[in-house]
């Protein structure tokens, strides 16, 4: 009887453990995409310029130093589905031999992507600009624009929020 026992319990031991086995091999198989999907986070760091023809009754040339963070996230399948960065932009504006240097300022932009890996939308929020201008006053844009709109890269003034004193800015740069 003892001997009869003891080759039970020993088959429900062996019953347990290939549970515990068949558990542990399904959390592996099935965790193996999830972790090859994990956000990648990794540092920016560009110089731009552009022309900006709109802005002001005249064109304004705009350079730009942006440094940051950037962090990509990805579906399960491994597919890009939004970019997040983090950055200090400071620009400097010119026009008509005039020149504005702006303050350093922090923005946050959000990147979505579509299934194909295009962007559905680009959008920031914070701060826009910042730059004191000649006549002491501070030039300051901040809020919420959304850049697949507009078809640009830079925007002075977002779509909700203060727009700052875009006349003052324009004055400072005029002939």
């Amino acid at each position: 009887m003892q001997k009869s026992l003891s080759t039970r319990q020993g088959r429900l031991l062996l019953r347990h453990l290939m549970i515990v086995l068949v558990v542990a091999v399904g959390v592996a198989v099935f965790a193996l995409p999830v972790a090859a999907a994990g956000p990648t986070k990794y540092p920016i760091a560009f110089t731009f310029t552009t022309v900006l023809p709109d802005l002001c009754s005249f064109t304004v040339n705009q350079a730009g130093t942006v440094s940051g963070t950037g962090i990509d996230y990805f579906d399960k399948s491994g597919a890009l589905t939004r970019t997040f960065n983090h950055s200090v932009e400071q620009d400097t504006f010119t026009a008509n031999g005039k020149v504005l240097v702006g303050i350093p300022y922090d923005v946050n932009i959000e990147v979505l992507f579509d299934s194909s890996g295009n962007m559905t939308k680009m959008y920031a929020n914070g701060i826009y600009e910042k730059i004191l201008l000649p006549d002491g006053s501070l030039f300051i844009s901040a809020g919420r624009a959304e850049f697949l709109h507009h078809g640009v890269f830079f925007l002075l003034s977002p779509d909700k929020g203060n727009p700052g004193n875009v006349a003052g800015f324009c004055a400072a740069l005029a002939p």
